[in-house]
């Protein structure tokens, strides 16, 4: 009994109504009959839901229903049932049932870690001594977030404990900012505060009120009004008209002698701050054209791309309203890979077109030899290269930039690793950018990893990910949902919290997700390319015959079938065929509905139509699978199914070719951490159907700017479909969503708004960081380091 660490027991009856306890009880120790060691949330619903139907003569089991709907799985351990219970977002916790279903006993993380190891691997020899994480005790500096429902508005958080740590300790926060402003430059140009001039934070505040007096009176032009501000001490880079630089010194004013939150974020947000940016994606096919849909490549070459150039903007802008003609350069750094492929991959240094001074800086992978790698590499296999990597690109950087980069932004978990390397190695403040994480895609990545681990090896992208994510000094995701997921499933981030991977490590606390470094900040989409398919003036005639053409007509090897009713609206889907995007599962459902398939087309863009041609397993198995489903219902008269890659401005008109036929964006993931392509297709107007499971429940207002469904529930999935065509016999109803679409997108995601806020949070943190002692954080540093050096490296480098 004592082994089970009693923490906080709690009666069952005081959560379920009285009632229904000896019902739940007897379901709840029917599935320790079950043959699965554990039991999923999905299966423990779908059981209950049988169960009641089984059992007609049961009270009504609502609170039973409620408590279930909390449970992410079910262990049965001898005759207990080990329940991981969601109180809610953030909070788990695990409860022991014995057989008597009255007391449910909370267990800590450590023995139900121990616990489950054991029914994984039985035969694992009691001796052995697994080796135990946990980051916990590392955060005890800084401030840290309370209610769940923050997590996600770290900045916001910080802001609030900074600005009270300036209120309650004047005298140590003021002569930090004091020392924070003084030692900005930019390009080798010493800004704001003169050294010689002003000695302390006593002289700052009183030049500032002696600056302030002048600008209120003064009628002298902005370059009289530099040279007068020169000998008060105040140097270039607090504003591009007096006006603004009176009310930076305001600001200011308003920090020392009464601080707020906002007040602190608005005065830091226009410190000229960043000018040079790196922006780090080692793996895939990284360039400007040809390289879309090859293996490891997608997604995150058009989020970089975009993100850069709406990034370099957005700095000329804010550089300029701090008066200083500074251009900014942006580095994106990826691989370099001699055996190009029609590619520009083996070009060490490209421009980004459009740009004025956005770089692709590409470096190759090398050998223990020195070796240059020529050739791709999967990203599941590229981590024994990436410590050399980092360290050449570190050199290369610093050679481009002429110094260092102001922000380093890790992309994926390779590059977020790397950029932690980098950020080591330069002082320089980190973003890490997640985009997904394995951990979550991957069902039992983890209690199975040895059987995952010849092609994916998530013993060592898993450790990467913690060290990054704990390193970090903030990170970013598109939707709240990355970070602690829904009220039903578990988010990416939150999966670290604690795991266990049997007979080689139990992490009893990965990742604090209660720390202020993580903010969501979703994407947009480059609106030059997708606009309204109601924009006719903005559309080539060309490029839109083109894309009718290639979307309805054309018969060539790169496409199948041949509508038989092209007037009908089609339902419209594109992705990368593997088994997570489903594209599969949408065909099946829509073959398996014959309402549906009376009522509209299916367009699908998705891979190569030849398996051979692909160099991608589960995506060959994919296409065949799509083959096959084709034959089976005959369904050459209703799809038409194009292989290819489409460049992105043919990708924005075929949204709004199918606009113009009044059709509709499926997105059927079973799991979509965001879905750019959602975004694309709300900015061009079409109303969108897509996976309730992600990110998409954060873009979507369901039944308002779109609709939610669930790709699991295929019959349903195409009901809801099949309801919106028959709702949507008239016009107005098609045109109220799309206009629904569209103002959500213009709304919430956007690249500039994106863009203003990454540049905001980088600010903060930046002075957040600098106001630390890094003693503080030296503890963490080190313990990630010695995990870095004494198990990542040493086992990366068996691969």
């Amino acid at each position: 009994q004592a082994s089970w660490q009693e923490i906080m027991d709690k009666k069952l009856s005081s959560l379920i109504d009285e009632p229904e306890l000896p019902y739940l009880g007897d379901f709840l120790f029917s599935l320790a009959d079950a043959s699965a060691k554990i039991i999923l949330r999905n299966d423990i619903l779908q059981a209950f839901r049988k169960f009641e139907a089984e059992n007609p003569d049961m009270p009504v089991m609502a609170s039973s229903r409620r408590f279930l709907s909390k449970f992410q799985e079910i262990l049965h351990f001898g005759n207990r049932l080990l329940i991981l219970y969601r109180r809610r977002r953030a909070d788990i916790r695990i409860y022991a049932l014995d057989k008597n279903a009255t007391l449910l006993k909370q267990m800590s993380v450590e023995r139900f870690l121990e616990i489950k190891e054991k029914l994984i691997k039985p035969d694992l020899p009691a001796s052995r001594r697994t080796m135990e994480l946990n980051f916990a005790p590392f955060y005890d500096y800084g401030p840290q977030l309370k209610d769940p429902e923050t997590i996600g508005h770290g900045i916001r958080h910080l802001n609030r404990y900074m600005s009270a740590s300036l209120f309650r300790q004047p005298q140590t926060w003021n002569q930090t900012l004091y020392e924070f402003l003084k030692l900005h430059h930019l390009h080798g140009v010493q800004l704001l505060i003169d050294r010689k001039v002003i000695h302390d934070t006593s002289e700052l505040e009183n030049c500032l009120e002696d600056a302030v007096e002048y600008l209120e009176r003064s009628t002298d032009d902005l370059a009289v009004v530099r040279a007068r501000l020169g000998k008060f001490g105040f140097l270039d880079g607090w504003g591009d008209s007096v006006e603004r630089i009176l009310e930076t010194f305001n600001l200011l004013q308003d920090i020392l002698e009464q601080p707020n939150e906002d007040t602190l974020e608005e005065f830091l947000s226009r410190i000229p701050m960043v000018s040079k940016v790196t922006l780090i994606s080692p793996h895939g096919w990284f360039g400007q054209e040809n390289v879309l849909g090859r293996p490891d490549t997608g997604g995150q070459v058009v989020y970089v791309l975009d993100q850069a150039r709406a990034l370099e903007d957005f700095l000329v802008e804010d550089i300029a309203r701090s008066g200083l003609s500074v251009e900014p350069t942006i580095l994106i750094v990826t691989r370099l890979i001699p055996d190009n492929e029609g590619t520009t991959s083996d070009q060490r240094l490209e421009k980004v077109r459009g740009s004025r001074n956005i770089w692709i800086l590409r470096v190759p992978f090398r050998g223990e030899s020195g070796k240059i790698v020529n050739q791709w590499i999967s990203r599941f296999n590229i981590w024994p290269y990436l410590d050399r990597f980092a360290l050449d690109a570190g050199k290369e950087i610093r050679e481009e930039l002429n110094g260092l980069p102001d922000l380093i932004v890790g992309n994926y978990s390779d590059g977020n690793l790397v950029a932690t390397q980098l950020s080591r190695n330069m002082g320089v403040i980190q973003c890490n950018i997640a985009h997904a994480l394995e951990k979550s895609k991957y069902l039992f990545s983890d209690l199975y990893w040895q059987d995952f681990e010849d092609e994916y090896h998530f013993s060592i992208q898993f450790m990467a990910d913690l060290l990054s994510m704990n390193l970090a000094n903030f990170i970013i995701t598109s939707t709240r949902q990355e970070i602690t997921g829904s009220d039903e499933a578990i988010g990416q981030y939150e999966s670290y919290q604690f795991f266990p991977m049997p007979g080689l490590m139990r992490v009893v606390n990965g990742i604090d997700l209660f720390h202020p470094r993580f903010n969501v900040i979703p994407p947009g989409v480059n609106e030059e390319i997708f606009f309204p398919f109601s924009a006719k003036n903005r559309r080539e005639a060309e490029m839109t015959a083109a894309v009718e053409r290639m979307l309805f007509e054309t018969r060539d090897e790169n496409c199948i079938g041949s509508l038989d009713h092209p007037e009908r609206p089609p339902v419209f889907s594109i992705a990368r065929l593997d088994r997570i995007k489903n594209l599969t599962g949408l065909l099946e459902a829509y073959a398996n509905s014959p309402v549906l398939r009376e009522q509209a087309n299916l367009v699908v863009i998705a891979s190569v139509i030849d398996p051979e041609k692909s160099r991608d397993r589960e995506e060959a198995e994919e296409i065949r699978k799509m083959h096959f489903l084709i034959e089976k219902h005959n369904l050459h008269g209703h799809v038409r199914w194009i292989g290819k890659f489409l460049g992105k401005e043919e990708s924005g008109e075929a949204y709004r070719v199918i606009a113009d036929r009044g059709g509709i964006f499926v997105q059927p993931a079973l799991f979509e951490a965001f879905g750019l392509t959602i975004l694309e297709a709300m900015h061009s107007g079409l109303p969108v159907f897509a996976t309730q499971f992600g990110g998409p429940m954060e873009i979507i207002e369901d039944r308002k700017s779109g609709f939610l469904i669930n790709p699991t529930d295929r019959e349903g999935m195409v009901g809801v479909i099949s309801d919106f065509f028959e709702q949507c016999k008239g016009e107005d109803c098609w045109h109220a969503f799309s206009r629904a679409a569209m103002k959500r997108a213009r709304e919430r995601f956007t690249w500039s708004r994106h863009c203003r806020m990454l540049t905001r949070l980088t600010k903060v943190y930046g002075f957040w960081r600098y106001s630390i002692s890094q003693q503080a954080k030296i503890r963490l540093v080190e313990y990630c380091h010695l995990l870095y050096h004494l198990y990542f490296r040493e086992r990366a480098g068996k691969i």
